[in-house]
This record gives C-alpha cells, structure tokens and sequence, in this order.
C-alpha cells in the first residue's frame, strides 16, 4: 500500500487531468446541433449540452464530496477534518449548483424571459438596448430593460448570436457592439458619473 500522501497526490493529478478536460470542452462549449425551435408565438433557445455539463459536474461533485465527508465522519471513533471540510463544501456547492440550473431562454410576444419566472421577463416595452461584452474567455450580449433590468446571455450557456439575431430581427433596438464606446460595467460606475 502506498503511502497516504503519494495516493492524494496521484489522485489529484488525475482528477487534474479529467478537470482540465471537461474545461477545454467546456470552452469550446459547441451547440452539437442545437438550434432554437421555434414556439407558438417566438423562440426558445436551449442550453447548451456543455454548460449542462458543468452542473452535473458540479452538482455530482458535491453529492460525492457530501457522501465522503460523511463516511469519514461517521467512521467509528474517528472524527477528521477532511471529513467535515468535504462535507462542508459538497453541503454549500448541491443546492448552488441546483438554485442556479441553467433554463431554456424564451422569446416571445411579451418579451425575454429567462428560467420560466415571470419577474425575471423584460417585456418589449421595457427594453432599452443590447450590449456585447467580453470577459476573459466568456462572451455573449447583455440585454438591458427598465428599472436596472438585465439579462446576461453567456455564449458558454446559450448561442448568443442567434438570440441577438432573433432580438433585432423582432425590435429595433440599439446595440452597442465591442467596439463601440459605453461606459463599463463597474460597481463604482455611479460614483464615476458623479
């Protein structure tokens, strides 16, 4: 039997490898032929396969991380902290990855509507413009309603171009592309405008 550093370090780099993998293909993240289908009065846009995958990866993570933590701690006589510390994250990472689930993205005749909840819809009359943006390896558009209304559409999760295609094919609305002048997105932008 190995020692018991030896077979956490091989166990890592495996789980390294298998990591970075899932991550490349993630950043590819392809439709693999998904295309919006059109509803009765609109679109609806699906999830990308690879983004599903990254939450059944997380959420499978923090099953196995809960189940380990909780072998180790109900071992008799022996109470670590690697139990409680995989217990503790795979307890905060399942319901996060589950409260987040990605949703079909809906447009229709009243608007945009995300995850199937109302109070997050941008109806048409609200819409104000629609922004690129690019942030690392991540891109996609942001559509901006009244009342600080926003709706990110990640190109990791949907296929932001046929979104935007379909947006300002059924509203003209200003889009303000990369390069474009806008004011960036800060937390500190109001202190800015002052």
């Amino acid at each position: 039997m190995q020692p018991f550093p030896e077979k956490i370090i091989e166990i890592g780099m495996i789980a390294a490898c298998a990591a970075g993998a899932v991550g490349l293909l993630i950043l590819i993240a392809p439709n693999f032929g998904l295309k919006p289908t059109p509803t009765a009065d609109g679109w609806r846009f699906p999830v990308k396969p690879t983004c599903l995958l990254l939450y059944y990866l997380a959420l499978a993570s923090g099953i196995v991380a809960v189940a380990y933590g909780a072998a180790q701690l109900l071992a008799p006589g022996t109470s670590n902290w690697i139990g409680w510390t995989c217990f503790g994250i795979g307890f905060f990472v399942v319901p996060v990855a589950l409260a987040d689930w990605p949703e079909p993205l809906i447009l229709d005749g009243q608007g945009l509507l995300e995850r199937g909840c109302a109070s997050s819809r941008i109806r048409w009359q609200e819409l104000k413009h629609v922004r690129a943006y690019r942030i690392r390896c991540d891109r996609g558009v942001v559509i901006h309603g009244a009342e600080g209304k926003e709706l990110v559409v990640a190109d990791i999760a949907y296929d932001s171009e046929a979104v935007l295609d379909c947006l300002l094919q059924w509203r003209p609305v200003p889009y303000y592309s990369l390069h474009d002048e806008m004011r960036p997105i800060s937390i500190l932008s109001d202190h800015y405008s002052q």
